[in-house]
């Protein structure tokens, strides 16, 4: 609940109305051109486009004027009274780090004056409009009086289709289609949406994204990235297809003054087959991320390393590359990688001939990674093709899923050990 009054609201109101009168007297508006993207989704294409754009004064060219206007007094005067220093966590702090005693308030207290008024121009000009203010306050306020901020955190999925529905949720986490904004917010930051493009124009081959809402500090922000790779983690669980992401647009979900893109890595993912996701995978995937979330905390070593080596499959350019990160993460898997032809095979067959089967891929999986070991290639009679790395990968995909499925009531060295008894058996 926002615990402020009539008075703080007449306050604010003549603070920014004073800073508007003073800069339009002041400075100078100029408009200029530049090229800014344009987005239709319709199409999935963007192209970039001359756009007038209004430039008003800055602030800094007039501050010393602005801070001694007396309406600019009472704002901050009342937003000590308010404790807004508290509120916005505004820690100052001296060279050696350490909190100042009586530290001074006001510049800061200032800025988040001009803030309002800055996102009062950007959104409606030097025209006072009362009723524009009083939304603008009052989402400023929401945001002040709120103990913690909420981030909106979205990833773009690559190499991604969304099938027969608009968008999912699972939790969380909400698979969507990235608005207009999201799309030229990327683009302003650099971010290739998945694939090489021009300076002007280009194809949107990515249009879906991962998103998630967190609380956070007001003044800092915990890493991000680990929120999305757990969820890319289950995509890649649950069925095959080359998906992945490759940043991260975060923006406060009220009072958005600011918004920014980490970038993780500059890995290709657009390449065959590409990740579909359907109605029919919504099911298994739910249940899937449940077990994998419940878990996520407590996973034992050979489950977070092989989860590790499994992740970096889908960043190797080269198949043989890839051959050897499954094999790995196999290895890790079950640990072992002189018995795993007979543990794959007891772990995951359901007859006699699928044992079978497995037992022989697995074989061919340990001699082609011990010659690409020992030489640098593996032997003639063993090519590998991308439908064989493709099977691996799927002998991985399963028993991970068996693995998380037993842990939510067994130890990992009770799994192994009943893996070892079934072959006594």
């Amino acid at each position: 609940m926002v615990l402020k009054s009539n008075e703080d609201e007449i306050i604010f109101r003549e603070a920014l109305k004073s800073i508007l009168e003073t800069i339009k007297r002041l400075g100078k508006i100029q408009t200029y051109s530049i090229l800014a993207p344009k987005i239709d989704l319709a199409k999935r294409f963007w192209y970039l486009e001359l756009e007038r754009r209004i430039a008003y004064p800055h602030f800094l060219e007039f501050e010393n004027e602005l801070v001694k206007l007396e309406p600019v007094r009472r704002c901050v005067s009342l937003m000590l009274e308010r404790d807004f220093p508290k509120r916005l966590e505004i820690i100052i702090t001296d060279e050696n780090g350490k909190p100042v005693e009586n530290p001074n308030y006001e510049p800061f207290l200032i800025a988040e004056i001009f803030t309002l008024t800055c996102r009062y121009l950007e959104l409606y000009g030097f025209e006072f409009k009362e009723e524009k203010f009083k939304e603008l306050f009052n989402e400023m306020m929401d945001y002040v009086y709120s103990p913690t901020r909420e981030l909106i955190l979205v990833s773009p999925l690559e190499n991604f289709e969304l099938e027969d529905m608009e968008e999912f949720s699972v939790e969380e986490y909400k698979v969507r289609k990235l608005t207009e904004w999201e799309i030229k917010s990327l683009i302003n930051f650099g971010y290739r949406l998945g694939f090489i493009f021009t300076s002007e124009h280009g194809n949107l081959e990515t249009i879906f994204c991962v998103e998630r809402i967190i609380k956070s500090s007001k003044v800092s922000i915990s890493p991000l990235q680990h929120y999305i790779e757990d969820f890319v983690t289950v995509l890649r669980l649950l069925k095959s297809g080359i998906v992945g992401f490759n940043a991260i647009l975060h923006y406060p979900k009220i009072w958005r003054t600011s918004f920014e893109t980490s970038f993780s890595h500059r890995f290709q993912f657009r390449q065959p087959p590409k990740y579909v996701f359907n109605s029919k995978d919504v099911q298994s995937f739910t249940q899937l991320w449940r077990e994998y979330n419940k878990l996520k905390n407590q996973f034992p070593n050979n489950i977070k390393f092989s989860l590790r080596w499994f992740n970096k499959a889908y960043e190797e350019r080269e198949t043989l590359d890839k051959l050897v990160d499954l094999a790995i993460a196999l290895e890790v898997l079950f640990g072992t990688s002189n018995k795993l032809d007979l543990y794959v095979p007891s772990f995951i067959g359901s007859s006699k001939e699928e044992k079978l089967k497995l037992n022989k891929d697995i074989e061919k999986l340990l001699r082609i990674r011990g010659a690409i070991v020992h030489s640098g290639h593996p032997s003639r009679r063993h090519k590998v093709t991308p439908d064989f790395v493709n099977s691996i990968e799927d002998i991985y995909r399963k028993s991970m899923r068996k693995f998380l499925r037993l842990l939510q009531d067994l130890k990992y060295n009770d799994i192994k050990r009943s893996i070892k008894d079934s072959l006594l058996d």
